[in-house]
């Protein structure tokens, strides 16, 4: 640790100016990538770390219980790291990179220059846009960390495409695969074959039956009259229609955070109320942006035009194309539909009639459709479906197995995805803990530092009042 405190600028200046000369025939000595501010319990390589200590290419910072670090980067960047964690710093092409090693951090970048973390394999990497700084806070616990984008631009760079998280969104991070390919959404409840899916990273197409898991990422096709319903962990249904394509890029059930792709056909929604700060259900399309709160609602999307349909509560659309200004909030009843290059049309009342064959398109043989608003009492909306063997029903996020056939199979297909009633929740923590446990354990981490987080970087960052480091 000698060498390594600034007792104030004089002195800094003059450790710059020193690493900078170099005499002939004398190595060049390390130059620091950032300073050191700490409260607690905080080692640089095992030792206890000094007031306003300077950072080099190499270290290790550990914080112990209660105990915050915040390292001051160059391109006005301050890298808060909460307890119980461990950073390690590099340089990679004169600018500092941070390895989170374990723990939760946040990042607050206002320079120029973008600040790159690096957590399981992944680079997220954070950047002002102008003159607003950029927020970011990263949990790593375990065997996944999650990234949560609060202002600015932060982009998540790994395996497969890279992944740009708007503010208020997250993402997962898993052994370098954003978004966590492979983590369990949900399982398949009725169907009416022909289905496939594809999981990540496989060239070839798989049936998809009864009971099977549907993971993050995975691509349902549905062919000729195949019919799929698929029921998530969250306690919310998507119906895919015949001749469709779909993908579920993420659905965090914890957080309530659900991302679809409806790539071609027809799909139908029926979304549990979300109640989670930060929580969203969106449907993408080739045209359109669908947003839900706690709906059912009906989607038709070709490649030039997407049709919305709300069967219930309200569905906000949108182009997808951010610079198309409009957006349509539907109400029961309404629809309305987003050409290619222009804005929604406006909400329109939808005949009970167009909205009754919509989700009859949708049906894979539930026993209890929709009702369509305006239809007769006690029609049965998915009338001429094939009658399925097993369906799971969700009424308030409660799960109860309804069995038609009475196969001694089918009994255990259902209590091996509902178990006991009532214990939606819990089953489904259950079902994923081999593959998300990790991820539920970090996003509790970062909820629970964002309090203390906030408050180190406002009292610690290079522009608060307790910072104590250089400018």
């Amino acid at each position: 640790m000698s060498g390594r405190a600034i007792p104030g600028m004089l002195t800094a200046v003059l450790i710059l100016a020193g690493a900078n000369g170099v005499s002939a025939g004398r190595q060049e000595s390390p130059q620091p990538v950032g300073f050191l501010a700490a409260k607690g319990d905080v080692w640089i390589d095992k030792q206890a770390a000094l007031p306003a200590t300077a950072l080099f290419a190499g270290d290790v910072i550990t914080t112990g219980k209660g105990a915050v670090a915040v390292m001051n980067l160059p391109s006005a960047t301050a890298v808060t790291l909460a307890e119980n964690g461990e950073v390690a710093l590099s340089r990679i092409a004169g600018s500092a990179v941070v390895d989170l090693k374990k723990g939760t951090l946040a990042v607050r970048s206002q320079g120029r220059q973008p600040t790159r973390i690096n957590v399981l394999g992944s680079s997220v990497i954070v950047q002002a846009e102008g003159s607003f700084p950029a927020i970011c806070k990263i949990a790593y616990v375990g065997r996944a960390a999650g990234v949560f984008a609060e202002r600015g631009r932060v982009e998540i760079r790994g395996k497969g495409m890279p992944i740009i998280l708007a503010p208020g969104k997250s993402a997962r991070v898993e052994a370098g695969r954003p978004q966590a390919a492979g983590q369990l959404a949900g399982k398949v409840s009725n169907a009416i074959p022909e289905e496939t899916v594809q999981h990540p990273g496989q060239t070839s197409e798989l049936p998809l039956k009864l009971s099977d898991s549907v993971n993050w990422e995975d691509v349902v096709r549905t062919l000729r009259t195949g019919r799929v319903r698929i029921a998530l962990l969250d306690g919310s249904f998507l119906n895919v229609g015949a001749r469709s394509v779909m993908k579920i890029i993420k659905h965090d059930a914890q957080s309530q955070q659900t991302e679809v792709e409806l790539q071609l056909g027809r799909l139908r929604g029926q979304v549990v109320k979300i109640t989670r700060p930060g929580g969203g259900f969106q449907v993408r399309t080739q045209t359109a942006v669908i947003g839900v709160v706690g709906t059912v609602f009906v989607i038709e999307a070709f490649r030039d035009l997407t049709r919305v349909f709300c069967l219930d509560g309200f569905v906000t659309v949108q182009n997808i194309d951010p610079a198309i200004v409009g957006q349509v909030t539907l109400g029961t009843g309404q629809a309305t539909s987003v050409p290619r290059g222009a804005p929604p049309t406006g909400a329109a009342r939808a005949s009970a009639a167009r909205m009754q064959r919509s989700v009859s398109q949708t049906s894979a043989g539930e026993p209890a459709p929709p009702q369509v608003p305006g239809a007769p009492a006690g029609q049965a909306a998915g009338a001429g479906a094939q009658t399925a063997t097993n369906a799971v029903t969700v009424t308030e996020g409660v799960v109860s197995a309804a069995l038609s056939g009475g196969a001694a199979a089918t009994v255990a297909e259902a209590a091996d995805f509902s178990g006991q009633a009532g214990a939606a929740l819990g089953q489904a923590a259950a079902i994923n803990e081999s593959a998300g446990a990790a991820a539920a354990g970090a996003a509790e981490a970062a909820t629970d530092v964002n309090a203390g987080i906030q408050t180190v970087i406002q009292e610690l960052s290079p522009t608060g009042p307790g910072c104590g480091c250089l400018p």
